[in-house]
Parts: structure tokens; C-alpha cells; sequence
């Protein structure tokens, strides 16, 4: 066998690997993202070994030099990678021998390539959710910031999406910001879940080698030891928690998007979004489509879809490690990607978008959203019953469609043939639009003084965030 084709895990082998082989078991070609913490595994490992008395003091500072030139030419795009060497741990390992001799073989004494993938994929994962958290805290306060803005816009709220009840725009943008808190929350949990060292797991059974675990993971950042060698390097619990947690997220985000969508239409008219978050059409001059948030909506998919290949991925393996466990990078990969970008450009719509009070006024109108207050004003200063009340106003209404008025503009005749507490000072107060919303004077309710209490409490959880 030429010594040139030989794999690192080759003794046993008399016949080199099949092209196909290689092709379809390679990794290089996305696993290099690893780079940084493989070396980083490499680095604590290396004090572990040295620890035991397997590498010199010589041999570890050469391994140390070795692997800041590794991480650098990466970095510069400088070390070629090669489909035979199979995957990142294989490319370094690799060049660290030829830059420092044999002391480079000696490194991964002590581990199995399905310890230190399980590590540098927990580690990957741990700075990626320090990354999404920042963009989504700086989401969370774009969020809180236009809703104390918007404290005295009244708006449309929605139930079966027909026009409900008056509320406060901010109210409505804290609704957002509540689920998105409790996104931040998943991902803490996710964050959690993957504070854990494996290495020391080996192939699954342990090491034949007095590792100090708490030495490694102290070097790693890591707060906790894994209790079984078989979990540690065969589950991927860790890996369904963050795409869980980025699905969620997906989901609140897509929800956004699709009320921006709506309220950016025409027939609403709600919201407008500035020129440079838009994009036109090639054939209709007059359109401006508001494409970031089609494409965070659409984006959602893919990420649903991550999660579920996870899923479909685990659910049929059998102890420990398989080599299907290959294929569990590319939905962390790509659903981070996918995250990252999505959070920035909600960030930047929820920054720049304006509310159009007129036109939500209107709808309110024409919607009747204060229908209600008027059934609980008969109820409550005119002692009517509430089944009662609700066909005087049900009636009501449906005069006002028949003929074209709103409760506002309803003439005082029309109001009185249905019930003669349908006029003068006090039905004005008991329509007006932002009474009503001021009248929902509960916790979490939709009044100003509620407005406030709920602003300072969300400033509250953003601080005890970090």
C-alpha cells in the first residue's frame, strides 16, 4: 500500500479507500468550521497529556506552536484541505506532524475523534448562542424602544384577524417583545445544555489513561463533566435544544413578519417601511414590496426543517456512535447562519418602521372595536342585563352598516329608536377609543398606567439578561 494513501487510521487496511468512499465520507467541507475549537480541544487535551507524563515539556510547547500556526493558516486560507484527510481533526492532526515531527502523533493519545467531535460541536454551539443572544437583545430592546414610543397610538387589536378591541400600539409591539423574552430564556437553557465536557468519553467506553477531566474542562470554560462515556458521544439532546430554540424564534420572528406584510398593504395601510428596506417589481412601477419580511417568513422553513432533520436523524440509532452522527453539523451550521441574519433585518424593520394612526382609526370605526365598551356602559352605570345590552348594541351596529355611519357619526335619531341611553356626553365617553383601552386597567392589560408598569418591568428582564 503506498505510504502516501495511507489514512491515520489505516494500519489495519491492506487496499486503498474507493473514491466513492472518500466522497461520500468526507466532512472537510463543512466541518472546517470547527477549525478554532478543535484547536481549542487540542490545546486543553495537550496540558492534560503532559499532566500524565505522555508529552514532554518540549513536545507540548512544540504542539502548542504547532497549532497557532495551524489556527492561522486557516484562517489566511492557506492550508489546503484534501478529501482523503476526510475531516478538520484529520487535517490538523495531519499538519501538526509534519510541522513538529512525531510529537504531533502523540495528541491524540487518550481521545477518539468521537470524544473530540462531540466536544468541538458543544463548544461551536456554546459561541454560537452567545452570538444570537447579542442579536436578539439588541432585537429585544429595538422592540421595547418603539413601544415606549408608541404608548399613545391607538390601534386596532385582532381576534379571527376581524377588528377586536382598541389597543395601545404598545402593547401590541410588547406582546412581541414577551415571546421574544422567552426565546432569549430557550436559548439560555440551550446554552446550558451544552456547558458540558465529553472529552474523556473516548470511543464510548472511556479512556485507558488517568485523564483529568476537571483540568480539560476547566481550560474549556465548562461547568460540568458528562456522567456516561456512551450519552456523551452517541446523543445530541444539546443539538435538538438549540434548533429548537432557533425554530421557536423562527416562529415568533415569522408571525412578525406576516403582520408586517398585512399591515403593509394597501387595503390596511397601517405601517410604513422606508424605501431602503423595500424592493420593487420589474414589470409594475408603483410597487413597493416588503421583501425582508417574505424572506424572514420564508426563512423560518428552513430552519422548522433543521430541527425536524435532527429529529429524523436520532430517532433510529442504535448505541453509541454511528457514523449518521456525521450529518448532525449542517442544521447547526446553516440554521445559525439563517438565524443571525433573520434577527438583523427584523431588527432593522421594527427600527425604522412608522405607524399610520389615521388610517388604524379608521378601521377602529369601521370596525366598531368599541362595541363592547358601549354593551358594558348599559351594564354597568345603566343597570341593563348583559344579554340585553349586547342585542341593543348588536342592533345598533347593524343600523350603522345598513346605512353607512360608524358609532361616532351615527345620528343621535338612529341611536335613541334602539335605546334611549344611546346619547348625549355619555355615550361619546363610552365609545371613545382611548377610554376603552385605558378602561382594561389590569396587570398586563392594554391601559397607559398598565403601559408603564409593563415598560419598566421588560426594562427589568433586559437588565437581569447581562
Amino acid at each position: 500500500m503506498d505510504k502516501k494513501e495511507t489514512k491515520l487510521w489505516g494500519g489495519r487496511f491492506s487496499s486503498p479507500t474507493s473514491p466513492i468512499m472518500e466522497r461520500i465520507g468526507e466532512s472537510i467541507s463543512f466541518d472546517y468550521r470547527l477549525y478554532h475549537h478543535d484547536i481549542l480541544g487540542s490545546r486543553a487535551h495537550s496540558m492534560n497529556l503532559k499532566q500524565m507524563g505522555i508529552l514532554t515539556e518540549r513536545e507540548f510547547d512544540d504542539i502548542q506552536r504547532g497549532l497557532t500556526q495551524i489556527e492561522k493558516e486557516i484562517e489566511e486560507g492557506k492550508l489546503k484541505f484534501r478529501l482523503e484527510l476526510e475531516d478538520i481533526h484529520m487535517h490538523i492532526e495531519s499538519r501538526l506532524t509534519e510541522l513538529i515531527g512525531s510529537a504531533g502523533k502523540k495528541l491524540h493519545t487518550a481521545r477518539s475523534r468521537n470524544d473530540q467531535v462531540a466536544q468541538d460541536v458543544r463548544l461551536y454551539v456554546k459561541d454560537s448562542l452567545v452570538k444570537i443572544q447579542n442579536s436578539l437583545k439588541n432585537l429585544l430592546e429595538t422592540v421595547l424602544k418603539k413601544a415606549e414610543d408608541s404608548v399613545d397610538i391607538i390601534m386596532p387589536g385582532y381576534t379571527h384577524l376581524q377588528v377586536a378591541q382598541p389597543i395601545r400600539a404598545s402593547h401590541y409591539l410588547l406582546a412581541h417583545f414577551w415571546a421574544l423574552y422567552r426565546d432569549f430564556r430557550q436559548f439560555m437553557f440551550a446554552k446550558e445544555m451544552n456547558d458540558v465536557l465529553v472529552l474523556g468519553s473516548g470511543a464510548l467506553a472511556g479512556v485507558n489513561y488517568p485523564t483529568d477531566r476537571d483540568l480539560i474542562a476547566e481550560e474549556l470554560g465548562l461547568s460540568k463533566l458528562s456522567q456516561n462515556s456512551i450519552d456523551a458521544v452517541s446523543q445530541r439532546d444539546h443539538l435538538l435544544n438549540y434548533l429548537f430554540a432557533a425554530s421557536q424564534l423562527m416562529i415568533h420572528l415569522s408571525r412578525m413578519s406576516e403582520e408586517i406584510i398585512i399591515f403593509n398593504t394597501v387595503e390596511f395601510s397601517y405601517i410604513q417601511l422606508p424605501d431602503s428596506l423595500t424592493t420593487g417589481s420589474s414589470i409594475m412601477p408603483q410597487k413597493k414590496n416588503p421583501d425582508i419580511a417574505e424572506l424572514i417568513r420564508g426563512k423560518s422553513a428552513r430552519v422548522i426543517g433543521h430541527l425536524n432533520q435532527m429529529m429524523f436523524l436520532l430517532k433510529g440509532l442504535p448505541l453509541a456512535y454511528n457514523r449518521d452522527l456525521q450529518e448532525d453539523k449542517i442544521p447547526v451550521f446553516e440554521t445559525e447562519e439563517t438565524v443571525l441574519v433573520c434577527l438583523e433585518g427584523m431588527t432593522e424593520m421594527i427600527k425604522s418602521l412608522k405607524f399610520q394612526e389615521k388610517n388604524m382609526k379608521h378601521s377602529l370605526e369601521k370596525g366598531f372595536a368599541s362595541a363592547t365598551d358601549l354593551a358594558d356602559f348599559l351594564v354597568n352605570r345603566k343597570g341593563v342585563p348583559f344579554r340585553d345590552a349586547h342585542e341593543y348594541v348588536g342592533r345598533l351596529v347593524g343600523e350603522c352598516t345598513e346605512q353607512g355611519y360608524v358609532l361616532s357619526n351615527a345620528p343621535e335619531s338612529l341611536r335613541t329608536k334602539i335605546s334611549h341611553f344611546f346619547t348625549g356626553k355619555e355615550y361619546e365617553e363610552a365609545i371613545s377609543l382611548s377610554a376603552s383601552a385605558d378602561k382594561k386597567n389590569v396587570f398586563g392589560g392594554t391601559a397607559k398606567e398598565r403601559q408603564t408598569e409593563q415598560i419598566e418591568l421588560a426594562h427589568k428582564r433586559l437588565n437581569e439578561l447581562g
